[in-house]
């Protein structure tokens, strides 16, 4: 699937159990305080607002998710690979044990401690 999917699509993809996306493209909608966990997102787009959403063993793998608000979210466990992240927040982001690699913001490939400036 590639094609720009509207909020009501996205939250009814979810409710009816779908755990992997591929080339999903949402920019507009409010996710607050949503349960993520355990779902994959491969080379996906995404402009929205996530915060307070729960991001349990979640995985965003090569993906935009420039501009997204991702404040005082739980990334437990969660693993982001190669994604976009310009413009992204993560003010008050919980990531215990996350995986983080070859992010980027901006051309600048980011470091975990790169994340945890971003948190604060």
């Amino acid at each position: 699937m590639e094609r720009d999917i509207t909020e009501a699509e996205f939250i009814d993809m979810l409710q009816n159990g779908q755990r992997s996306f591929h080339r999903i493209y949402v920019e507009a909608g409010a996710y607050h305080g949503f349960d993520f966990s355990d779902l994959t997102f491969e080379v996906c787009l995404f402009s929205v607002d996530f915060s307070g959403s729960k991001f349990e063993n979640t995985r965003f793998i090569n993906s935009n998710l420039k501009a997204c608000d991702f404040s005082n979210c739980l990334f437990t466990n969660a693993i982001l690979i190669g994604n976009a992240l310009d413009g992204a927040n993560f003010k008050g982001a919980i990531v215990n044990g996350v995986t983080f690699i070859e992010n980027t913001y901006h051309s600048i490939v980011l470091t975990e401690h790169h994340l945890t400036e971003m948190i604060l």
